[in-house]
């Protein structure tokens, strides 16, 4: 649609749409022009047909309806007019139709439900956002219900002043239905779960709070009612209201006293599960912990990203999900250096090594059991976004682990915003911190160096030290594990790269963790054990 034309003109009145039959979906607007908000027709103000519609997505012939006063609710038509709830005809029979959007306010599905409470979905169930979020963006409160009819009765009863939606196949995918639609509730300081109040609606509130920002949900009870139109049916009106200021802040569990702790102290931690590939790197640091944050410091050209994927690879084919946000490159290029790990083939530097048929063959032996979650951000690095993605891939996907690559260019992407470098990088530091605490998965971030002083950068061999992340001291001091990764510096073209432990909160201690060769062919870094060491300085 064209937006300018839109902004200059102003609604007149709901019209027919002469497309799709809908009785009032199409608008008319000042200078003549119309849109539908049903199938997304539009018309010139001239007459003349657009030449396409105005919708990306592709266009659904919604069920025509009309709206009306809902007796037996105790709804009347304005409400389920500002909604988009509608009475009509599906197979010969009454229905109730509620209309759901997506996320640019497009009609795209109706949730149809017959007399008998049979429910089901007409259109793209894909692209349906929550039941009612198209009316508000953000705001102070958001009340999530488990139906459409509570929904629209909450917002009845309180003159639609605070923003109600409902999730679209009630208690039993709330907690799916709020994940895919995390973006939207960050927009709101404060969300009250109105769920029913029976143990499938208190389960579920439960697992929706899990899930939701800390600090910002609260749960409110319908009791003696069973749901909020229960309550505006027998004309109690307040108790809805009373429900929605009376919400009790959820509290996760996990706080416990030192006593609850008596039965544990002094006996060792078992080694983690979690493995990195590296038999010295793995013996000093007892694995990848779940509630830790590893940072991954290397100069420019050293192989972290390389390094990295490895890590990942290996965590893969042990059976653990891995989520990864590698900012630097495409996601393509991240899963061919993967399939490219499992071929042990450089397919991104000689792929005419390696045949189309035996790469696809490669993925899908390397994806059969379970994928990897990878994050396409189109430039998008904003760290509120990050967070999000990150939150989701643990919540909704069950990642263990997650990859960073690489926090330098988050920061170079808010300078924009916050001048003080410093500043920023403590502050995503810090955000990443408490978000692995409240994950409590293991956080794999990747930090580029400065460049120490000296003509020897670290491309040619500089010593790596905690000192020289870039930025700020809170990429060491937040971290519990930080690895340095050193070219030799004795001939820095050999393709050998020396790893360092500069920092392990869980063993204590640090040092030499082994040395890695870089394969060219392979596209690999493989571990040297201290015989192929001294094997290659013989020969050399």
């Amino acid at each position: 649609m064209d937006s300018d034309v839109i902004n200059e003109s102003e609604f007149v009145r709901h019209i027919e749409c002469e497309e799709c039959g809908s009785r009032d979906n199409a608008a008319e607007y000042t200078d003549g022009h119309t849109y539908c908000f049903g199938c997304a027709a539009y018309q010139h103000g001239d007459g003349v047909d657009a030449p396409k519609r105005v919708s990306t997505i592709k266009s659904v012939q919604l069920i025509p309806g009309e709206y009306k006063h809902l007796a037996k609710r105790k709804l009347n038509e304005q409400t389920c007019r500002k909604f988009g709830y509608q009475i009509g005809q599906y197979n010969g029979e009454t229905v109730h139709l509620a209309t759901y959007r997506n996320n640019k306010g497009q009609a795209v599905a109706q949730k149809i439900r017959t007399r008998d409470k049979k429910f089901s979905i007409y259109g793209d169930a894909k692209a349906m956002t929550l039941f009612g979020s198209h009316l508000w963006s953000n705001g102070k409160k958001l009340v999530v219900c488990e139906g459409e009819i509570d929904a629209m009765s909450v917002s009845y009863v309180q003159g639609h002043r605070w923003p109600t939606v409902s999730v679209p196949n009630g208690a039993q995918s709330a907690k799916k239905a709020l994940i895919n639609n995390y973006d939207y509730l960050e927009g709101f300081d404060e969300i009250v779960l109105m769920f029913d109040d029976d143990e499938a609606g208190r389960q579920a509130q439960l697992e929706c709070a899990e899930v939701l920002p800390v600090g910002k949900v609260k749960l409110a009870s319908m009791a003696p009612y069973k749901d909020p139109n229960d309550a505006l049916l027998a004309g109690d009106t307040n108790a809805v209201i009373q429900a929605i200021f009376q919400a009790r802040e959820y509290r996760p569990d996990g706080i416990v006293t030192a006593a609850d702790l008596r039965s544990v102290i002094g006996l060792a931690d078992a080694v983690s599960a979690i493995s990195y590939p590296y038999v010295l790197l793995n013996d000093i640091t007892k694995g990848l912990r779940a509630g830790s944050l590893v940072t991954i410091a290397a100069g420019s050209g050293v192989g972290k990203s390389t390094f990295v994927r490895e890590i990942a690879y290996r965590v893969h084919m042990d059976g653990f999900p891995v989520g990864m946000l590698m900012l630097e490159e495409t996601t393509k290029r991240t899963v061919e250096g993967l399939v490219g790990i499992h071929l042990n083939k450089n397919i991104t530097v000689d792929p005419e090594d390696t045949s189309r048929e035996e790469v696809l063959d490669g993925f899908d032996e390397l994806t059969k059991d379970q994928q990897f979650y990878l994050f396409d951000h189109f430039g998008s690095t904003d760290m509120l976004t990050i967070t999000n993605r990150i939150r989701y891939m643990v919540k909704g996907l069950g990642c263990k682990v997650v990859v960073l690559d690489h926090i330098s260019l988050l920061v170079s992407g808010l300078t924009s915003q916050v001048s003080d470098e410093r500043r920023l990088i403590d502050d995503i530091m810090t955000k990443l911190r408490v978000l692995v605490q409240e994950l409590d998965i293991c956080l794999l971030v990747v930090s580029h160096l400065r460049r120490p002083q000296g003509e020897v950068g670290h491309e040619g061999g500089a010593k790596v030290s905690l000192s020289q992340l870039r930025g700020s001291h809170a990429i060491a001091q937040l971290a519990d594990t930080c690895i340095g990764i050193q070219v030799d510096p004795e001939e820095p073209t050999s393709g050998r790269r020396f790893v360092t432990i500069l920092k392990n909160r869980h063993t204590g201690e640090v040092g030499p963790a082994g040395v890695l060769k870089y394969d060219r062919k392979a596209g690999r870094l493989h571990e040297l054990s201290e015989f192929s060491i001294n094997e290659e300085e013989e020969a050399y």
